[in-house]
């Protein structure tokens, strides 16, 4: 309950546009781009029904919170499956600001995201920094009271006075040395492993927004009714999503990507990232030491300090627009009595037979096998102090040695040789 434990059992954007070296048989290191993040379904201005009063002019949508991006939903740029995003574009002139009032939801992690209208993060509220109404509390601070013992409400602005990453109670929608009138741009919010799996919002509802006028006059914007996908948003990925022509390496070398471009990033996450190409009758195996975690799904507080906040890994195919094909996150995964984890990534037809919660191995579904795999493993904000956080490489930078016991090896391997003796006979 109140510490933070190793799962045991079995079981989608900060994907930022990134590059990889890949290392090719007597080559040199080359480079790759991946990702574009689900976020730019928020900046579409796609008709949810007009609203009176001109607020559709300063929400394009008509409504709040118009796309929701998933695996079931819309599964483009690598979502995670353990989490949703809920976009909404906005056109506001001079004076004019976005409030938004919600409840702190029963979930790991939270946060607001601004962006400029090409997708360069402007501002972000983690969970945490999120200051909570008079008589409220904020679950994600260490010491918070019980949920039955206090308010959970909050109120946070949206303004173009703000400034960038000064932790106030106002999100910043104007980049440094921007002067464009009116300000375009969209916020992301996101939800990571929700307390109750059939809630995706955690609980709670979306945060209401209103639009405050220079005036000062409020008007409130409806919430979408349907909130769902948007077909505008696979056009504008397969349009200008980067390249995804560069083979697998020979071997799975986990690297920290290096960014090029900022694409609706989450701050709050940093990844390491390989190619996996597929060989009939050939299994990845991966082990590493597992970070430790609040796991809140077993009553856990949020706050509990920890390596980091959430790790997973995850399949995705390596074409556009970037689908996620299955995820383990860190509270489904099974740890050996040293706190490492082993994975199996196959197709369900190479399963190996021990490749189950019972034997200690998670394992991940390959997906088509007619394009490669990008395995990513990420890490939410990492603790200051944890030597295994992927947030210590520099940019382009392999996780061995840095990492430590912390980085993923991994391994190609016969189907049979895993069967047969498990992770040490494929040589991990």
């Amino acid at each position: 309950m109140g510490h933070a434990t190793r799962p045991t059992r079995d079981d989608a954007v900060n994907t930022s546009p990134v590059r990889l070296p890949v290392r090719r048989p007597g080559g040199a290191a080359r480079a790759f781009s991946i990702g574009v993040a689900a976020a730019c379904l928020a900046a579409l201005p796609a008709s949810c029904g007009n609203v009176s009063g001109g607020i559709s002019d300063a929400i394009p949508a008509g409504c709040a919170w118009r796309t929701i991006a998933n695996r079931e939903t819309l599964n483009v740029a690598y979502p995670d499956a353990d989490a949703t995003y809920w976009g909404t574009g906005y056109r506001l002139g001079p004076g004019e600001r976005l409030v938004l009032r919600g409840e702190f939801p029963g979930a790991r992690y939270f946060s607001f995201v601004t962006y400029d209208d090409v997708g360069t993060p402007v501002d972000s509220r983690a969970d945490r920094q999120v200051e909570p109404d008079p008589g409220s509390a904020n679950p994600f601070r260490p010491g918070a009271p019980p949920a039955t013992a206090v308010g959970r409400n909050y109120r946070v602005e949206l303004s173009a006075d703000a400034l960038p990453g000064d932790g106030g109670e106002a999100i910043a929608i104007r980049a440094p040395g921007s002067t464009a009138k009116p300000v375009t741009g969209s916020i992301l919010y996101r939800v990571y492993v929700p307390d109750d799996p059939g809630s995706p919002s955690g609980g709670a509802a979306l945060p209401s927004v209103s639009l405050v006028r220079a005036d000062g006059n409020e008007h409130p914007v409806p919430t979408c009714e349907r909130p769902g996908t948007n077909p505008d948003v696979v056009r504008l990925i397969e349009e200008n999503g980067p390249a995804t022509d560069r083979p697998a390496p020979p071997a799975p070398v986990f690297i920290r990507p290096t960014t090029t471009a900022n694409l609706f990033a989450n701050p709050d996450n940093v990844y390491v990232a390989t190619l996996l190409a597929y060989r009939p009758g050939v299994v990845v195996v991966l082990r590493g030491l597992a970070p430790t975690f609040p796991d809140t799904r077993a009553g856990a507080s949020p706050a509990l300090a920890t390596d980091v906040r959430y790790w997973s890994f995850c399949t995705n195919e390596w074409r556009k627009p970037y689908p996620v094909t299955d995820c383990a996150a860190d509270f489904e995964i099974p740890l050996d009595a040293g706190g490492n984890y082993t994975f199996v990534v196959s197709t369900p037809e190479d399963r190996p037979s021990n490749a189950t919660v019972d034997h200690g191995v998670a394992w991940l579904d390959w997906g088509d096998t007619g394009t490669d795999v990008l395995l990513l493993a990420r890490q939410m904000l990492a603790s200051s102090g944890f030597p295994g956080a992927a947030a210590r490489l520099e940019p382009g930078e392999p996780a061995i040695p840095a990492m430590g016991a912390w980085a993923p090896r991994g391994v190609y391997c016969e189907r049979a040789v895993f069967e047969g003796g498990g992770a040490a006979a494929c040589g991990l």
